[in-house]
């Protein structure tokens, strides 16, 4: 009993610690709308979906589902959205939004992205769910606490025939400053989301090589970057790695296929320097579909997806 109530406890502190809808992808670079409205169609039109999950082995771990749509660009503007749904032990958040990108062309090969993001996050405690030590009932706890609060992020995209740049703040309102009740509402800063990557040919791995860095500001904890890459075998099967600076490592494998789908798996693993409860590896899937059948690809090789 008191071993379940002090992992309930940890994992109720790591969760109300953030209080936006904090996205932590492994396949951080083939989820870039997650946290980047500026995203929207720059690969054309598609919809995709991934599933995270931590700490495998815990009851009441974090997982996280994401449904992304993004419409083709018209008249330099594409329009999406998304739904991401955050679930710790007994608190579910999930953000609702629309997004809008505008495309700037800057020259030859050379695209700026324009993004805005505008939706609502809502959030749902239920005591009910909690291993109590009795079950009578208490009139100073709810048994449930649900709010919404508004979501308004900007971001900005830009891609060359080399690399890309990135750099988004998901969501720039403070929650606590729409929600009244504080026992699910943190003192939360806009957080900040960078990455770099780009893709060259390497005769050695007869392959394109992938390598990207990935920054996420966050003001209430520690600043983590994720560093990984890939080896794309003829935009058909590629294998990676990578490694964020909380201690985690990760692998993953993508397949593509001709007619638009992609699949993928990762996992990561072997946290150092964090309590043994949340010292467990974790996983991720991704599935996506492009419409065009990654016309969007063919005319940038340094496409993020493909």
């Amino acid at each position: 009993m008191k071993k379940n109530l002090l992992l309930s406890l940890v994992l109720f502190n790591s969760f109300i610690s953030f209080s936006q809808v904090n996205e932590d992808m492994i396949m951080d670079r083939f989820n870039m709308n997650a946290f980047n409205p500026a995203y929207v169609g720059v690969d054309g039109k598609e919809i995709s979906f991934s599933s995270r999950s931590k700490w495998q082995g815990i009851e009441g771990a974090p997982t996280t589902n994401y449904i992304f749509y993004s419409g083709a660009r018209k008249k330099n503007l594409a329009i999406g959205g998304s739904v991401i749904s955050n679930k710790v032990f007994i608190d579910t958040r999930t953000q609702y939004a629309l997004d809008a990108s505008y495309q700037l062309q800057m020259g030859d090969d050379k695209n700026l992205y324009l993004g805005t993001k505008i939706g609502a996050t809502t959030t749902n405690s239920d005591i009910n769910d909690l291993n109590r030590i009795t079950s009578e009932v208490n009139p100073f706890i709810s048994n449930s606490n649900n709010s919404i609060f508004p979501v308004f992020g900007v971001g900005a995209v830009y891609k060359t025939k080399y690399y890309y740049l990135s750099a988004s703040i998901p969501n720039i309102l403070n929650p606590e400053n729409f929600v009244d009740e504080d026992s699910s509402i943190s003192s939360e800063k806009p957080i900040t989301y960078l990455m770099a990557g780009t893709s060259f040919y390497s005769s050695i791995f007869d392959a394109n090589i992938k390598p990207f860095v990935s920054t996420k500001l966050n003001p209430n904890t520690d600043i983590v970057t994720h560093f990984g890459g890939t080896l794309d075998f003829n935009n058909t099967l590629e294998l990676g790695a990578g490694y964020k600076t909380n201690g985690f490592s990760n692998v993953l494998l993508i397949y593509k296929t001709k007619f638009g789908l992609s699949l993928a798996y990762a996992y990561d693993f072997g946290a150092v320097n964090v309590p043994s409860a949340i010292n467990k590896s974790g996983s991720e899937i991704f599935i996506k579909y492009n419409f065009g059948k990654n016309s969007a690809s063919k005319k940038n090789p340094n496409s993020d997806t493909e």
